[in-house]
């Protein structure tokens, strides 16, 4: 074997035990959606802002969207809406709103 795919070979095994555990995967997107309209009147439920200090969440990883809402929930990271709202929710919370933005597709127009 070639150590390129060796080097291959043990990336995919490494990941594969994590990728069992992965939120969306388990997630259910139209429960996942009805947890999100929590989210909708800053965020959008189609992930695109509807406020001007809000990001857009469509299309983010959902690894990264779930960290950003541990962070909100421990403290760690502060906002004066999402520090209260980040409080009240659960892991199962965290994984359904998570599955639901990332799971929105996004496509990108470069300007000519």
């Amino acid at each position: 074997m070639s150590m390129d795919f060796k080097r291959w070979l043990c990336l995919v095994l490494a990941l594969l035990p994590g990728s069992a555990c992965l939120p969306a995967l388990a997630a259910d997107l139209s429960a996942a959606k009805a947890k999100a309209k929590m989210c909708a009147a800053c965020h959008g439920i189609d992930g695109i802002a509807k406020v001007a200090d809000a990001p857009n969440l469509a299309g983010n990883g959902e690894l990264y969207l779930a960290r950003q809402l541990q962070a909100f929930r421990s403290g760690e990271r502060k906002h004066p809406q999402m520090s209260v709202i980040a409080s009240g929710l659960s892991d199962e919370d965290i994984a359904a709103v998570t599955a639901w933005y990332s799971a929105i597709k996004v496509s990108a127009e470069l300007p000519e």
